[in-house]
């Protein structure tokens, strides 16, 4: 395979993954406003003890969790966290 082919080849793996990652960011911003949306509209109570479980579990998960998947979680978490603090009406922030 020639360098031409090389790069070639390279430029289409990256576009892949570019339109990969735009697919996932498109989906992740779908459900960020679902799961706002349904968390929003429930009664306080409820909205707090689902946070609470969701809270339990990302610790447990943690606790359990390769340093590789450690990175993943705490990169998830952010994004649940907003969610979870714009569904009580909060602007971001620290916890």
């Amino acid at each position: 395979m020639s360098n031409e082919q090389q790069l070639q080849a390279l430029i289409a793996r990256i576009d892949a993954l570019e339109q990969r990652e735009q697919q996932l960011t498109y989906a992740s911003n779908a459900y960020q406003a679902i799961l706002t949306t349904l968390l929003g509209n429930l009664d306080k109570t409820t909205r707090d003890k689902v946070i609470s479980m969701v809270d339990q579990a990302h610790d447990i998960a943690y606790s359990k969790a390769n340093i590789e998947q450690k990175n993943r979680i705490l990169g998830a978490d952010d994004i649940t966290q907003r969610i979870f603090l714009f569904a009580q009406g909060r602007t971001s922030q620290s916890r």
